[in-house]
């Protein structure tokens, strides 16, 4: 019986050895193009959080620093000119400061989000490189199996 490449069944040997280290090469270079495109969307990532980083420090800073200071000066500022009650003036004053540092907590949120979807990129490809890895390792097992018979 003649086999695919021509040569005969009985002159046909296997050759696992080959087959396997062409497997090896291509997991290895697929491994490798793993890992420069991880180092990439890494960069990437790291690029793109800088602005919230920025916005976290500021909404952060915001409310340990120079908050409680100024809210209490509002709002005693509030009570004086508006003959409210000092502690009405003082939830007054602490829930504007609340929303204005959900504004900024929310921004940096928001590019945080936006950064790490760039890491997405990398779990798609290596989805698609496992499912390529089986399709070859299967198309392989049905074609020796074919040989065979």
């Amino acid at each position: 019986m003649i086999g695919q490449n021509g040569t005969t069944q009985a002159d046909y040997k296997p050759d696992m050895r080959g087959d396997l280290g062409d497997l090896g090469a291509d997991l290895l270079a697929l491994s490798e193009l793993q890992v420069e495109l991880l180092a990439v969307d890494t960069r990437d990532a790291v690029r793109e959080s800088f602005a919230p980083t920025v916005f976290l420090a500021l909404g952060i800073g915001l409310c340990i620093g120079a908050f409680p200071v100024l809210l209490l000066a509002c709002a005693w500022w509030i009570s004086n000119v508006f003959e409210l009650t000092l502690a009405s003036s003082m939830l007054t004053v602490a829930v504007l400061g609340l929303c204005i540092a959900s504004i900024f907590l929310f921004i940096s949120w928001k590019g945080f989000r936006k950064s790490l979807r760039i890491l997405k990129r990398s779990g798609t490809e290596l989805r698609s490189n496992i499912h390529w890895i089986k399709a070859i390792v299967s198309d392989k097992h049905r074609n020796r199996r074919k040989t065979f018979q």
